[in-house]
């Protein structure tokens, strides 16, 4: 019988992706380069990184760090999690949660240099790389995983007793938990009911206080992208409401109110973040997308100065009003209600997996602002620099319309989001990339 797609059948996968981790930083520890060199040189001894018990690999020779697996218990937050899905007894389809705990320990034998030096390697490598993200495959399908890795608490006389179990000397030594693991359990027979994506409340709107003159109350905005899981074949987009809005350029948004229907509310007024105001009446979408209630705005797909372009990213206002001075009966300013403007990103793969050209990566769009523009990888944050970007920094065109960055060296495997900021406003789901 198939298994559902969720977590790993194998627990081995799990040591096997934490030894790959503890090799990358072992190689690439500042603890080798304590004077700040352009290169690392590398370990400047022999750490075998090993899965086995302390006690099986003390007559191998050089620094010995062993990851020993040897607790395994029911992840307590998801034991009473209700039954799932219709058909079959339901055990069968609850996928097993558990808590896995690791030994650490290093041995060296009579030199304590090295032994404390590897632990080290071990306590900053953990502690940087708190949440663990890899994709394995299950029935021929890629499935993302992530599980949190934490240092536990343990006693001297707890741990002077697990030492007794192993028969060898007791040594420096540290407990992680690793959680939470599932083992995945048998695929339903019967596909489950497809689950409301979106719902959607429709009402007549209330009279507003100031209604009739011409009154604000918020915008909206309907963000859909691309996930990394599309393809051409079976495309996959993801659909969200952000209020309020936050658009960037090119993007179209909502703002509701009331008493738009009035001339005294005809008119769409930007208010600026260091005060005074720009009309953007121009951003109205055609006559039939506007009502009494609501205006559907365009924001231009260019960069500069508004109406004929979207101004750079920041936290802006919005009002109605009309203007005397423009030929209208009256001039009269409504209250304001807040939306944000996002630097851009463009995609142009499916799925939106970005590539690198020569280690470099390139992020096309609109509204990056030098020396306000933040680059992260999920929450990784990247450097920003005036020239070509090293390992782990990233750079902005002139025009603010491309990021070119290289990804730092110590990144480990996984899927990670491409998330870039411009004056403290993030962009769209746009861009991933995959590590093996």
């Amino acid at each position: 019988m198939p298994v559902a797609a969720i977590g790993v059948l194998d627990l081995s996968l799990i040591t096997d992706l934490l030894i790959a981790r503890l090799e990358q930083c072992r190689d690439n520890s500042p603890i080798w380069n304590p004077n700040d060199l352009p290169a690392n040189p590398g370990p400047t001894f022999t750490i075998d990184i090993t899965g086995s018990m302390p006690s099986a690999v003390r007559q191998d020779g050089n620094c010995q760090l062993s990851l020993y697996l040897f607790h395994v218990t029911p992840d307590k937050y998801q034991r009473n999690m209700p039954p799932v899905g219709p058909g079959q007894p339901p055990i069968r389809r609850q996928p097993l949660a558990l808590d896995l705990y690791y030994l650490v320990t290093a041995y060296a034998d009579k030199n304590y240099v090295q032994e404390q030096q590897a632990m080290s390697i071990v306590l900053r490598c953990f502690h940087e790389n708190p949440i663990i993200h890899h994709t394995v495959i299950l029935q021929g399908q890629n499935v993302p995983e992530e599980f949190s890795l934490t240092m536990e608490v343990e006693s001297v006389d707890e741990m002077g007793r697990l030492w007794q179990s192993f028969t060898v000397p007791f040594r420096l030594s540290l407990v992680y938990k690793v959680s939470v693991i599932f083992i995945p359990p048998d695929a339903p027979t019967t596909p489950p009911a497809p689950k409301p994506t979106r719902y959607t409340l429709v009402a007549d709107p209330s009279a507003l206080p100031l209604a009739a003159a011409g009154q604000v109350v918020g915008t909206l905005r309907s963000v859909t992208y691309t996930s990394p899981t599309s393809t051409p074949a079976q495309p996959d987009q993801r659909t969200f409401d952000l209020s309020p809005a936050t658009a960037a350029p090119g993007d179209t948004l909502i703002l509701y109110g009331g008493g738009f229907d009035q001339p005294t509310a005809n008119r769409v007024y930007l208010l600026l973040p260091g005060g005074g105001e720009q009309e953007v009446t121009a951003w109205k979408a055609a006559p039939a997308l506007q009502t009494a209630t609501r205006y559907t705005l365009t924001l231009p797909a260019g960069v500069g100065t508004p109406p004929g372009s979207t101004p750079v990213p920041g936290v802006y206002q919005l009002r109605v009003g009309s203007d005397q001075a423009q030929g209208d009966a009256q001039t009269y300013r409504s209250n304001s209600t807040p939306f944000s403007i996002a630097p851009r990103l463009d995609v142009n793969l499916d799925p939106p997996l970005l590539l690198p050209a020569a280690g470099v990566y390139t992020v096309a769009g609109a509204g990056f602002v030098a020396g306000a523009t933040e680059l992260l990888l999920d929450s990784v944050p990247l450097a920003e620099v005036g020239g070509a970007p090293a390992a782990g920094e990233f750079a902005v065109s002139g025009p603010g319309t491309a990021i070119t960055f290289r990804l730092p060296a110590v990144l480990g495997p996984g899927r990670y989001g491409v998330r870039v900021r411009a004056n403290q406003v993030e962009a769209d789901p746009s861009w991933w990339i995959d590590l093996p």
